[in-house]
């Protein structure tokens, strides 16, 4: 299993993108529009697969989901999200904290994944003001997790990025 200390070491490894599917724009799925993208990490410890998944809800375009996946067949697992950004899911929330009604991050922990599951869900999350729709989310999302080429991949959101970037001096 990892250890908390691993799990973060893993969002933090420096990444590219070396594959998105559909290579232009989205492609539309179930309600959705969606595109993955396949990543190459810098570590030489690491022999594990990262993925990146993009999904908007056509419907409510506030909805969506960007995760990092992470594949390692000698952990007894299959694929699994290491963090996932998410947009609020409706006005109405089932949880306690209210999350479904706010953007909010799920986090995998050390505990999620010694659950014994063969799909271990990322339970710890945490509601943020950090981005409010997918255009704020996915630059966020792609610093947090070290992905440095993805204004080549999107670049319509590395000119949001400048302009929230100088706003916020």
């Amino acid at each position: 299993m990892l250890t908390q200390q691993q799990i973060q070491m893993l969002i933090a490894l420096p990444k590219t993108i070396v594959e998105k599917r559909p290579s232009q724009g989205y492609r539309e799925e179930n309600g959705s529009r969606r595109c993955d993208l396949d990543l190459q990490s810098g570590g030489k410890d690491d022999d594990g697969a990262f993925t990146v998944f993009v999904r908007q809800n056509l419907m409510f375009m506030e909805n969506f989901s960007i995760g990092l996946c992470y594949r390692k067949t000698d952990l007894g697992i299959g694929k699994f999200n290491l963090i996932r950004y998410n947009g609020p899911h409706g006005e109405r929330s089932r949880s306690p904290d209210g999350h479904y009604a706010k953007s909010h991050i799920h986090r995998i922990s050390e505990q999620d994944l010694a659950s014994g599951s063969t799909q271990p869900q990322e339970r710890d999350r945490t509601i943020t003001d950090r981005y409010a729709t997918l255009e704020e989310a996915l630059p966020v999302f792609f610093r947090k997790i070290a992905v440095s080429n993805h204004h080549q991949y999107f670049p319509n959101f590395s000119q949001l990025q400048l302009r929230l970037s100088y706003e916020h001096q």
